[in-house]
This record gives structure tokens, sequence and C-alpha cells, in this order.
């Protein structure tokens, strides 16, 4: 999930901690709302309107607040530790907030009105 929509629902960590759900939930967290931004880029010539997210919480310390494990993992060397930990914890929640590059974009991506056979792939 990215950080703008696990905000939506957030509070389903309240529920996971209520009837003791050992999920793992993965954050690719560019500090952008990642989709708006690279169509912006793409569509309307790097016009950036109200996709920057420079209020986010501190998404460790509130899986934290909810009784969760909570792991932030800023470098790329970090990932497969990180993970293996993570799902070493049979028994609990773990919250892995992965910092990403806020340029990079996701692909393939197929604009609006167009049809799968006009997606961008790069």
């Amino acid at each position: 999930t990215g950080e703008a929509s696990i905000q939506m629902c957030i509070q389903e960590l309240s529920t996971c901690r209520q009837h003791g759900l050992p999920l793992k939930i993965v954050l690719l967290n560019n500090r952008y709302m990642g989709m708006v931004r690279q169509w912006q880029e793409f569509f309307y010539q790097g016009r950036y309107a109200m996709s920057y997210m420079d209020a986010l919480p501190d998404f460790v310390a509130l899986a934290q607040a909810y009784g969760h494990v909570g792991m932030r993992i800023d470098k790329p060397r970090d990932v497969e530790g990180a993970l293996r930990e993570a799902l070493a914890m049979k028994d609990r929640l773990v919250f892995l907030d992965f910092r990403t590059d806020p340029a990079e974009n996701v692909y393939p991506m197929i604009p609006a009105g167009a049809g799968q056979n006009e997606m961008i792939l790069v």
C-alpha cells in the first residue's frame, strides 16, 4: 500500500489488534501521493498540485501505538533482512515502512480513456 491509501483505513490496525491478526503490512512510502504525482508528471507537464505529503505521521510509531511491531527500512540492502525478520514474527502484526525514491514511477500505466494496448511500459 502507499502512504496516502493506508491513511484511509489506518484505524483497521485497531481491529487487527483486537482480533490478534498476525498480518504483515508493506508500506511503499515515497512521501507523495505516488499515482497522482506520476499522472501529473506525465499528463500535466510536471505541474504538481496536492500530491506532496509533507504532513505524514510516523507510521512506525503509529503501528507501535496500536500495539504492533513497526519497522522502517531506508536502504535497499536492508530489505531482505527486514522481510525475514518480519516473517519470523508469526504471531505479531508487523508494519514495514519502506522508504522509496519520491521520483520513482510505477509501470505499466494506462492513460485515462486508453485501452490496454496503449499502456505505457517505461
